[in-house]
């Protein structure tokens, strides 16, 4: 039974939050990208509040999960080695046996079987499986990882994350205020949320539609086509059936929200339409949004990170000196150095100026946009009296067939003339990312603008005084970087950025006192860590209980 509290209006509300992804775990293959770390921060923040929070995804088996490269500079995929039975997940129970969900398709019976994480006495993360003995072979395959397949296989995951998570909240008998889709592809949810309000409820499909539609909220992560997925609206209604038939309504009802025209069904659109408040996750996405969707009022809800996962405990304290500041910077930066040697084989100098480029390669994050001139970048990084070590680390996605060429084209370009001052770090995941954004001495963005919603990972390097060097975009726009980062010019980066390490960067790092400390660099890595608290996961779930889930 779903026990609805439409009326209330507590500022403690129970969210069920539903994402595609989690970045849980380093080895829990339940992320690809920034949605899945900041759906980890989110929980791992909501866990600190001790928020009634449920979080629910998908246990993907984590096939082509792990990133090698090869000795001819090419990537290939690893499956993931985690074992979900014998990891730190448990198995749901229900009266000391494994609770069991099960989907009917027309007498095709499938299964899918709930794990759980708590993080706190009230937030508790549950991953969906259909590894099930019995189960339809595509039904296992299809979540064998993120975003795969075709359109079926996507649609399966949808009813998975969406249908599955609801039937696993009614079956616990959960109370929840608030259904909080993380980006489109859990909005299907309305279709058994709506089921349910009608038997439960005795209300019908209209009523019990309006009633599910104000307990939805729903937050757009990106304006990129990839982030948004349009179908065959044929292939839509198909799956649709199976729940209309349930609730003996016309399919049409179910899908009409979605189309954008007969044929094509638009999951962003349905997503929209089915949710009572909408938000984006920095201020100037949130206006494009409202461009891009007209219709739909925006709330603004900028994205943050979780601090204590992310900042040293050092920089979180406040009460190092300048000469404490450093000693732990060149700490963090010899251990990102033994990082990089065991992951390559390949050293380098840690005393040299650090820049790294690091998230999932998309040519709209434009990584190669600081090789323009190669002889002018090889006497940045070759320069006798300021040497400047380059890493990169980034992986792939399923739906982007185009990164796989820029891993390769970067590869080659770093073991023939950039070879000894440019390196790829392979297999960017949790762990990577914690000891990049610490072990830096600048974190480098180089988006094409306005197609970057927020961004988080030079949140996560200023936290530990690792300087920005960045296109403004995203959450960027809203920090004052004069005196804490640097800007580039998104007409003309590559020039910017060599004009800047050449004038600016790398002299004030080289630039040492009578003590042998960047005191200039210094007073920026300190301003930096104190910018930081604006853009905490802490504020971020603050704003979603004042803004979102009201």
């Amino acid at each position: 039974m779903l026990v609805l509290n439409v009326g209330s209006a507590s500022n403690n509300k129970s969210v069920a939050y539903f994402c595609a992804e989690f970045g849980i775990d380093n080895e829990l293959p339940t992320y690809a990208g920034g949605l899945g770390v900041l759906a980890g921060d989110f929980m791992h923040a909501c866990a600190d509040k001790n928020r009634d929070v449920t979080g629910i995804g998908i246990l993907y088996r984590g096939k082509e999960f792990m990133q090698q490269i090869t000795s001819d500079g090419k990537e290939e995929k690893r499956d993931s080695e985690f074992d979900h039975d014998s990891s730190f997940l448990r198995q749901t129970t229900m009266g000391g046996k494994p609770l069991v969900l099960e989907f009917d398709f027309h007498g095709t019976i499938v299964k899918a079987k709930p794990y759980q994480l708590r993080l706190s006495d009230k937030t508790v993360l549950y991953l969906l499986s259909t590894n099930v003995d019995g189960n339809p072979p595509e039904w296992i395959s299809d979540m064998d990882k993120l975003y795969g397949g075709d359109t079926n296989s996507q649609i399966r995951q949808q009813i998975l994350l969406g249908v599955g998570g609801v039937k696993l909240l009614n079956k616990l008998r959960k109370k929840i205020d608030i259904y909080h889709i993380n980006e489109g592809r859990p909005s299907v949810l309305i279709w058994e949320l709506v089921k349910i309000i009608m038997k439960e409820e005795s209300v019908d499909f209209d009523s019990a539609w309006n009633m599910a539609k104000q307990k939805i909220v729903y937050t757009n992560h990106t304006l990129v086509d990839a982030g948004n997925p349009k179908y065959e609206s044929g292939v839509v209604e198909k799956w649709a059936s199976y729940f209309a038939e349930k609730m003996q309504v016309d399919t049409n009802l179910l899908i009409k929200d979605g189309l954008i025209n007969p044929q094509l069904f638009d999951l962003t659109h349905f997503a929209l339409n089915i949710s009572n408040k909408h938000s984006s996750v920095s201020k100037v996405h949130g206006e494009y949004a409202n461009k891009m969707w007209p219709d739909f009022n925006f709330v603004s809800i900028t994205n943050g990170v979780h601090l204590p996962r992310w900042q040293d405990s050092d920089f979180r304290s406040g009460t190092l000196s300048d000469h404490g500041i450093w000693e732990l910077h060149m700490l963090k930066k010899r251990e990102l150095a033994e990082t990089v040697l065991k992951r390559c084989g390949i050293s380098y100098d840690h005393n040299k100026l650090v820049i790294t480029w690091a998230r999932r390669l998309a040519e709209y994050k434009q990584p190669k946009m600081i090789f323009s001139d190669i002889e002018r970048l090889k006497k940045i990084l070759f320069n006798e009296k300021g040497p400047v070590q380059l890493l990169f680390a980034g992986n792939t996605h399923s739906g982007d067939p185009h990164s796989k060429a820029l891993i390769e084209d970067i590869i080659k370009l770093f073991s023939e003339e950039l070879s000894g001052g440019a390196i790829f770090v392979p297999n960017y995941n949790l762990s990577l990312a914690n000891h990049l954004v610490s072990g830096s001495d600048v974190w480098l963005n180089t988006p094409k603008g306005n197609l970057e919603a927020c961004g988080t990972s030079g949140m996560k390097a200023i936290s530990n005084g690792v300087l920005n060097l960045t296109v403004l975009d995203g959450w960027t726009y809203e920090a004052d970087w004069n005196d804490i980062g640097w800007t580039l010019d998104p007409k003309d980066i590559s020039h910017d950025f060599y004009s800047k390490m050449e004038t600016e960067i790398v002299p004030l790092f080289y630039n040492r006192k009578e003590t042998g400390l960047p005191q200039g660099w210094i007073e920026r890595m300190k301003r930096s860590v104190k910018l930081v608290k604006e853009f905490s996961a802490e504020r971020m779930v603050d704003r979603y209980y004042e803004k979102l889930y009201i």
